[in-house]
């Protein structure tokens, strides 16, 4: 049997609705909402395409942890809308310099171990 992509993760991964993750690139800041989290990485929700590799500033907080997380992000994959799809339109980020402490603080998070 073969395992689809989006299944083959490195990480755990728990849903998660942060309204805000915002994005710098250069001069150009957006918002996206992010819909799922694991120490690797995030997924923002988006109809706005971002090209493969581009690497953002970005910056998110987790319900029930007081903490602002922020890193360095760099897509590595992109999905477009696709009317009558299951799958939403958006990118998964993976964090380039994510100190381990804050790894283990989203680990703790995912895992429903108190921050």
């Amino acid at each position: 049997m073969t395992v689809p992509a989006a299944d083959r993760r490195a990480h755990p991964r728990r849903p998660v609705v942060v309204r805000e993750a915002r994005c710098h690139v250069g001069a150009e800041v957006f918002f996206g909402c992010a819909a799922n989290v694991s120490r690797g990485g995030l997924f923002i929700s988006s109809v706005r395409r971002r090209p493969k590799e581009e690497v953002y500033e970005i910056r998110f907080e987790l319900p029930g942890l007081s903490r602002t997380f922020q890193c360095r992000a760099r897509v590595v994959w992109s999905r477009a809308y696709e009317s009558g799809s299951r799958l939403p339109p958006g990118f998964g980020l993976q964090f380039v310099d994510l100190p381990d402490e804050e790894r283990a603080l989203i680990d703790a998070w995912v895992w429903g171990q108190p921050g």
